[in-house]
């Protein structure tokens, strides 16, 4: 598994798999997340559609978001085609 962390607006997919620090004490994942871009509210992560719960990614680019840190999960890569 690689852990990439966020630093750019394009590097988040729908689908993704997240580690985000600044909700809880502790990091939480979210896995499935849906990238919403609007030209009025920015980009938006919706981490969990039960709840409402989402950031907006340009205000934690910017460092002015509750959100203290966000990680990408990037599955383990296949070296040789069997996973080894």
């Amino acid at each position: 598994m690689k852990i990439e962390k966020v630093v750019n607006r394009n590097q988040i997919q729908d689908g993704d798999t997240l580690i985000v620090e600044g909700f809880e004490a502790e990091p939480i994942v979210f896995k499935n997340v849906t990238v919403k871009r609007s030209e009025t509210d920015g980009t938006e992560i919706i981490l969990k559609k039960k709840g409402n719960i989402y950031f907006n990614l340009d205000m934690y680019l910017k460092g002015t978001s509750y959100i203290q840190d966000v990680y990408i999960i990037y599955p383990q890569e296949e070296r040789d085609g069997k996973g080894n």
